[in-house]
């Protein structure tokens, strides 16, 4: 769901996208950008929720913020 979100946006092109696994299934998730110092924009396992369009959203507009810091 996300994935698919993210390379629908304008900056698709300008990101890599890597998973990790855990051990089990667990549903865990983060988003970090690994250019800027593994900076975190949004982590489920340390409590920021669950996918929604708004947190989809929000995650794009930090994406699209770092982007610019690069």
């Amino acid at each position: 769901m996300l994935q698919t979100f993210l390379m629908s946006q304008p900056f698709a092109s300008d990101i890599q996208m890597t998973a990790q696994m855990d051990s089990s299934i667990t549903g865990n998730f983060e988003v970090t950008i690994v250019e800027l110092n593994n900076k975190l924009i949004h982590s489920k396992r340390r409590g920021m929720g669950l996918m929604t369009d708004s947190s989809m959203n929000a995650i794009a507009v930090h994406i699209e913020d770092a982007l610019e810091e690069l």
